[in-house]
């Protein structure tokens, strides 16, 4: 089946882009042919993501300002498209990476900035596509964390002359776009916490975890389950739909990790990060009194305390809503292994002297881990994580009940 490109040829930028979005959306409903895959990067690459001169038939890289143009005519268009199977196709088409692939940061700078500018304007079509595409190259990844990094920019690094609908438009996402949120904490917080790298937890900024606080404390008339998202929604237009990653394990290690970072040289770059809190969130009303421009150790404790309770409500949500959750696996074992080495290192560069921090991250680690096998939401070969646990230089008393628990099972 032949695809006639000839209106194309005769466009120029931009409207190359809004043509070139129509003829992919063609494409991509025909019936798969071998060379339809090569038709639709030849349109990705010379009339979306490049600027055209029909006169010269010249064809170059886009610039900033034209970039800025691509965005608006990509949340325009796919703001349009009604059937949500056909959007998520187009959307996973359009942003598909590969490591190999040199044009990948590029589409991601461009993805980001699309993002960034559908919240502002509660884009939801965007935003619901942006939650398919996250789950389907993994909410952990470096794809999807490139992405959001942009978005920590945006909006979580608030000075006073930041538009004051910024924090309106963050307030509104968890009715919006409930799986893009849920999906957005997954990678906001994969980006300080690290799990699986080996590495210890960066603390994020306060600003990042009031604002997760607030999301997962649950907003009237939604369920308290936020969290569990991506665990309960379909992936209309995705024919092998990936294992779905909730921010549980993430925040997890932001949690246990929190009582050290007081501890840490970072400490002062903290405060720094701390003192330019915005001012217009708490005129908002937008955060309670643990995001004040200036938090001293006992309330950013409170706000740790906090997102520590949000994960024991999240884990005892699951059962019910396990009849409609698309796969078994809510804990990844590997996850909690890596949360559980993270905290043997903290403890070792610590020093047992700091007992009353130990204590509280040990209490943390403990009782998240006792709910999640209360709730049966750890799947899986759980024998790493018990030698992790057996590991720890120091175990308090509730990480001993937790061990006692293994045996008696």
């Amino acid at each position: 089946m032949s695809v006639d490109l000839s209106e194309l040829k005769l466009s120029d930028f931009p409207p190359c882009v809004r043509l070139g979005l129509r003829k992919l959306e063609e494409v991509l409903a025909m019936p798969p042919a071998p060379h339809l895959h090569d038709v639709q990067q030849h349109i990705m690459d010379r009339y979306i993501f490049c600027c055209r001169d029909s006169r010269s038939s010249k064809i170059r890289a886009v610039g900033p300002v034209e970039e800025l143009v691509v965005v608006r005519e990509l949340g325009q268009h796919l703001g349009k498209i009604v059937d949500t199977a056909a959007r998520n196709s187009l959307f996973i088409t359009l942003f598909h990476p590969s490591s190999h692939d040199p044009r990948t940061p590029h589409k991601l700078r461009i993805l980001s900035a699309l993002v960034s500018l559908a919240i502002a304007t509660h884009n939801v079509s965007v935003l619901e596509a942006t939650a398919v595409w996250m789950q389907q190259v993994c909410c952990l990844s470096s794809w999807s964390g490139e992405v959001c990094r942009g978005l920590v920019q945006d909006y979580f690094q608030f000075t006073s002359s930041s538009p004051p609908h910024f924090a309106a438009a963050l307030r509104a996402l968890p009715t919006m776009a409930p799986l893009f949120t849920a999906n957005l904490i997954t990678t906001l917080s994969q980006l300080y916490a690290k799990v699986g790298s080996g590495e210890i937890c960066e603390r994020p900024p306060e600003t990042l975890v009031s604002t997760v606080v607030w999301w997962l404390k649950g907003v009237p008339g939604l369920p308290p389950h936020l969290a569990l998202a991506p665990l309960t929604h379909s992936l209309p237009g995705v024919s092998l739909p990936m294992t779905a990653v909730p921010p549980i394990a993430p925040l997890m290690k932001w949690c246990v990790e929190a009582p050290f970072f007081e501890n840490t040289n970072n400490c002062s770059e903290s405060q720094g990060r701390r003192s330019s809190l915005p001012k217009l969130m708490e005129a908002e009303g937008f955060f309670d009194k643990a995001t004040s421009a200036k938090l001293g150790p006992s309330e950013s404790t409170n706000l740790y305390s906090q997102l520590h309770l949000s994960i024991l409500h999240t884990l005892q949500n699951v059962p019910s809503v396990r009849a409609r959750m698309t796969q078994k696996q809510v804990l990844c074992p590997k996850h909690v292994t890596s949360v559980v080495d993270a905290v043997c290192e903290r403890i070792r560069s610590c020093g047992p002297e700091n007992e009353e921090v130990i204590n509280m991250s040990l209490d943390r680690l403990a009782q998240i881990i006792l709910v999640a096998l209360h709730t049966e939401s750890l799947a899986g070969s759980l024998s790493d994580m018990w030698d992790s646990l057996h590991r720890l230089p120091i175990k308090n008393r509730l990480i001993t009940t937790l061990l006692a628990t293994r045996e008696a099972r």
